[in-house]
């Protein structure tokens, strides 16, 4: 949890947000994207038994920022989508295994929290989570207005192994305009270390000087 609540910080420091530009204190002025659906469609694999399984994310706009965390003791797949709310229908679940089910949650956080002394600037987010029978190894693409997720899977008991993902230290990863960056050190290295300290400066270079001496013979 508290790995999240930093990574929420460094992706707010990015791209300096609205309520930093024009001063407000307590509410985000970014302009939220919409999450209208979630679909999902199926597809054979190349394999007998196989299918390939996508799931997408509909908005009207683009959330700021997203990410993914894959819980494998909980056996669960989460979204965050930041700078983003739900629309006005409503948003039904389905199940395709391993999927049993997912729900849609609208939040708020604190881009500040970790952050003594300042202001709180609160940004509206939505959080997907997927509830699976086993994690599958998803694959993330986004195009325009749809961002989407995409894994194969079999219905064939005795394979179900091969398809399922072998769990990693660093599950969280962070998709933006620039593209994936996986949350293992480096994300949280660039935001939150401070920059080296400048070499010091190299010796001043004289030579092109004119070369100037004493007469050994004096006045």
């Amino acid at each position: 949890m508290e790995t999240l609540k930093i990574l929420r910080r460094a992706l707010m420091l990015a791209p300096l947000s609205a309520a930093v530009l024009f001063g407000q204190d307590d509410m985000s002025l970014v302009q939220n994207a919409i999450l209208e659906g979630v679909q999902i469609s199926t597809e054979p694999g190349r394999e007998p038994g196989e299918k390939v399984v996508s799931c997408y994310f509909i908005f009207r706009d683009k959330p700021s920022h997203y990410f993914s965390e894959m819980k494998y003791k909980q056996k669960s797949l989460v979204f965050e989508f930041h700078d983003t709310e739900k629309g006005a229908s409503p948003i039904q679940s389905f199940s395709e295994a391993p999927i049993t089910g997912f729900t849609v949650e609208q939040k708020k956080f604190n881009a500040n929290e970790t952050v003594q002394g300042l202001k709180p600037e609160w940004h509206d987010l939505i959080q997907v989570t997927f509830n699976l029978e086993a994690i599958p190894q998803i694959h993330v693409t986004d195009e325009y207005s749809v961002i989407s997720f995409f894994f194969n899977w079999t219905t064939d008991p005795s394979k179900v192994q091969n398809y399922i993902a072998k769990e990693k230290k660093n599950n969280i990863f962070w998709w933006s305009a620039g593209g994936l960056i996986g949350v293992g050190g480096v994300l949280l290295a660039v935001y939150l270390w401070p920059e080296p300290p400048p070499p010091p400066p190299e010796p001043l270079d004289i030579s092109d000087l004119p070369q100037r001496s004493l007469d050994s013979g004096g006045l």
